[in-house]
């Protein structure tokens, strides 16, 4: 059963400053959005995400994977750069996670839950996926989107 960042995408380091996997995807929702998309801090401050679930928490950061890969490279240097600097994964790492997730979708062959489906849509809108990979990923939505519709 697949879900969105289910598992923090590194190890962290022990002790008392260890941050739980919702403490380490809303502050790289909020550096995300901060870098790239400035007028919605609003809603995706740290503070504000760790108010909702860790489902809300997952779902955003989806959004600012998709948000990223927008992004000049440039500035995803000096995302990543800021990262490091706040012990956070790179975006690399975070995209390797969601393509991860993916195959393990595309290889059930089905959608299974909400999660899945965002995750399958967000990940379909960024160049990581193949053309083939899209093909399925389009195929999965489409599925998914007959079934709950």
């Amino acid at each position: 059963m697949s879900q969105l960042f289910t598992v923090s995408p590194f190890k962290p380091s022990c002790g008392a400053d260890m941050k739980t996997e919702k403490e380490i995807l809303a502050e790289f929702t909020a550096l995300v959005f901060e870098k790239g998309q400035p007028s919605a801090m609003d809603i995706f401050t740290k503070q504000n995400l760790l108010k909702g679930s860790l489902t809300s928490v997952r779902l955003a950061a989806n959004d600012a994977l998709e948000l990223s890969a927008l992004m000049r490279q440039d500035e995803q240097n000096k995302l990543n750069l800021k990262m490091k600097e706040s012990g956070l994964p790179s975006l690399t790492t975070m995209h390797n996670k969601a393509f991860r997730d993916f195959l393990k979708i595309a290889n059930r062959g089905i959608i299974k839950k909400e999660q899945e489906y965002r995750l399958v849509r967000s990940v379909s809108e960024t160049t990581i996926l193949s053309l083939e990979q899209q093909s399925v990923a389009y195929k999965l939505l489409e599925s998914y989107e007959q079934t709950h519709s």
